[in-house]
């Protein structure tokens, strides 16, 4: 299994789950992006599509430029998909990248002792897309422009500086067979560390596209230029799992308080809820009356809590 991508291009690597966790984490820093072979069951993945299909269906035509009409989308996947949540918004290798790319420690002054505060990832939006026949391509974008990021351009990655820089990171799941022809991303590697305030635009020569087996797993920072391929076939849908988290301390793209039930939040364990931002970001963001947010899920054990510490 190969990257189509021009001559001489860099392109992103494919790597099993048995590689070391430091070679994928290498990977990222320099490429920005990299392939999981077979990270979700071709069993899940179908269960996951099962419960999401409706939602699929139901979907309307995008108004704008940013989805092609021909692309179906369900989103809230956490209402819509147990086994989704299970093997992919927690899954171990993504929780693993989560943190170690997305954990936000910092110190301050609080008095005359020098505190530190540790801020968690948690998710920010989940959506399947299903691209069909005849679907342009999307314009390359970068994810984090939802939240206003700002990258200062770098030759390589400099962990000082880019860990901080880079503040979301999002994992495709392949739903199908993905090939450049029915409309595998395409990316450009390495713009992770393009500045915001490049004068000239990405350019769609320099992507590479992807082409993954079902159950692959893209994995790239939100600050890689991307976007959906053109589907030039005839009767292929590309069918495709997407998963974002953020650094604790930035506002949600998906309101996940609102667009997913409390009665379905409570049927998760507790690391998921606390993934979806029921939890405590470090020093006090997201706080309800002084209190842990998990407590909203869980009144009973208010009688117990005491307030927070600011």
């Amino acid at each position: 299994m190969t990257v189509t991508k021009p001559d001489n291009r860099p392109q992103v690597q494919y790597v099993d789950q048995s590689t070391p966790l430091e070679e994928i984490i290498a990977l990222m820093k320099r490429d920005g992006a990299v392939f999981v072979r077979d990270l979700v069951s071709t069993a899940d993945v179908d269960q996951a599509y099962e419960e999401v299909r409706p939602r699929l269906e139901q979907s309307h035509a995008w108004e704008g430029s940013f989805f092609p009409k021909e692309t179906q989308r369900a989103p809230n996947l956490i209402s819509l998909s147990p086994t989704y949540v299970r093997t992919q918004m927690m899954n171990p290798l993504f929780q693993q990248l989560c943190d170690h790319f997305l954990t936000t420690r910092s110190w301050n002054w609080w008095g005359k002792e020098w505190s530190e505060s540790v801020s968690k990832p948690y998710i920010t939006s989940t959506t399947a897309l299903k691209v069909g026949p005849g679907a342009k391509p999307q314009p390359l974008h970068r994810d984090d422009y939802v939240n206003h990021n700002f990258i200062v351009e770098s030759s390589v990655w400099d962990d000082e500086k880019d860990y901080r820089q880079q503040i979301a990171m999002n994992m495709f799941i392949a739903g199908c067979k993905v090939t450049k022809e029915n409309g595998g991303t395409q990316m450009i590697p390495g713009s992770h560390l393009w500045g915001t305030n490049r004068a000239t635009p990405p350019d769609e020569d320099d992507c590479v596209y992807a082409e993954m087996n079902k159950g692959d797993a893209l994995i790239f920072f939100s600050s890689l230029y991307h976007g959906a391929g053109h589907n030039t076939t005839a009767d292929e849908y590309r069918m495709m799992f997407s998963t974002c988290a953020i650094r604790g301390y930035f506002r949600q793209e998906e309101n996940q308080f609102l667009a997913v039930p409390a009665e379905r939040m409570r049927e998760y364990d507790r690391p998921t809820q606390k993934f979806t931002g029921y939890y405590l970001s470090d020093p006090v963001c997201g706080h309800v009356d002084e209190q842990d947010p998990i407590y909203v899920l869980y009144p009973e054990e208010l009688k117990d809590a005491k307030p927070i510490d600011f």
